[in-house]
């Protein structure tokens, strides 16, 4: 299966881990945002991937983020892909410090800071790193299964 594929389904599946502070979601049917920069291969598989799903009784919903700044509140999950400009990649990360979202990256060398999640270069098969500090900063709480599948986890 290629690379893409897999890194979606994790993804999307990284919602069902995660823990958003109260008051996130406006409603309890209010979707999980994930937005995607800089991966337009992985926006495409998640766009046809989450179809119909649903996680803790949300609808999933992609947004790609093209263009500059980032939306108060855009997205719950963000997916800053290795095909975005490295500039472009700190601001977006750089804006979601501090704030509610699950940062996901996939850095060719050493994760970003503010990276909550980062898939690994250079594998045989898609493994991540997790950073709690970066997790706690945004006030995220992870599941211990999600936790427990990381090749590792960072305290601080």
């Amino acid at each position: 299966m290629p690379r893409h594929r897999v890194e979606a389904a994790f993804l999307y599946k990284f919602a069902a881990y995660v823990e958003w502070p109260q008051g996130v979601f406006s409603a309890p049917a209010s979707p999980i945002v994930i937005g995607v920069a800089g991966a337009d291969d992985i926006a495409r598989e998640l766009e046809h991937a989450v179809v119909g799903r649903q996680v803790a009784g949300r609808p999933l919903r992609i947004k790609r983020l093209d263009g500059d700044g980032l939306p108060r509140d855009c997205c719950h999950i963000l997916f800053v892909g290795r095909e975005l400009e490295s500039g472009r990649a700190r601001e977006l990360l750089s804006a979601t410090s501090g704030r509610p979202v699950l940062t996901v990256t996939e850095a060719a060398s050493e994760q970003p800071r503010e990276s909550v999640i980062n898939f690994l270069q250079g594998e045989e098969r898609v493994r991540f790193d997790i950073s709690r500090e970066a997790a706690e900063r945004n006030g995220l709480r992870l599941g211990s299964r999600l936790l427990s599948v990381a090749r590792q986890v960072a305290s601080r």
